[in-house]
């Protein structure tokens, strides 16, 4: 079940920021570790001022979306709730709420640009990454037909 969430209570934010580390540590192996925890605290504090969709089972959250103005600044599922349609149902959401989304991947992340392809993004863009000017970066967009 995918609902908005608002408010996020200091354990939320631990389930949220947990899967969002753990995300980036296993999906972006050619970035160092250190970059994701260096950037953790601003992430925590980011979170509550995004629209934030929530995937839950069984009261506890297993993936989230965060949101901004059309921009999706992150997508996340645990590992153990991956390949079972949790992100396509987060995006499908997205896709349901906003006329047009636009996103950032990594383009060595192949997964993410796998599944975002599949959900119906296009590539509009390549660019070196703002903080890290040695990666690829991919802008993404999906426009409502």
């Amino acid at each position: 079940m995918i609902e908005r969430l608002t408010n996020p209570r200091p354990a939320q934010l631990d389930a949220l920021m947990a899967i969002w580390l753990s995300g980036n540590l296993e999906a972006h192996a050619f970035v160092p570790a250190g970059y994701w925890r260096a950037n953790a605290a601003a992430v925590r504090q980011a979170l509550p001022v995004a629209t934030l969709y929530v995937a839950a089972e069984a009261g506890r959250i297993v993936g989230f979306a965060g949101v901004q103005d059309g921009y999706v600044a992150g997508l996340f599922v645990a590992a153990q709730a991956r390949d079972r349609g949790v992100g396509h149902q987060l995006v499908a959401v997205l896709q349901a709420t906003y006329p047009r989304l636009t996103l950032h991947a990594f383009a060595q992340n192949r997964g993410a640009v796998r599944f975002y392809r599949r959900e119906g993004f296009t590539v509009t863009q390549v660019q070196a990454a703002a903080e890290l000017p040695d990666q690829a970066e991919l802008e993404m967009t999906w426009m409502r037909p």
